[in-house]
């Protein structure tokens, strides 16, 4: 089996490529490139990366709450 088999044969995978399929139609559309890692340093690129994991630890506290309400049966 292929990886392309193994991805399509997963649902996982399968989303997961997806994603970043969409991701990269995204960049594509709003910056006309894809990802190149000259276009900031080394630095640039960790507080970047840095901004995505508070905006990821907050979307994880939305889901947590809501979650939690519905275990509470309160929502």
């Amino acid at each position: 089996m292929t990886i392309d088999d193994e991805i399509l044969a997963n649902p996982v995978l399968r989303e997961v490529n997806e994603l970043l399929q969409n991701q990269t139609a995204k960049g594509l559309a709003k910056y006309g490139t894809t990802v190149n890692p000259m276009d900031h340093s080394t630095i640039e690129w960790l507080k970047h990366y840095r901004e995505e994991m508070i905006d990821g630890a907050v979307y994880a506290t939305v889901v947590i709450r809501k979650l939690e309400e519905l275990q509470n049966g309160t929502k």
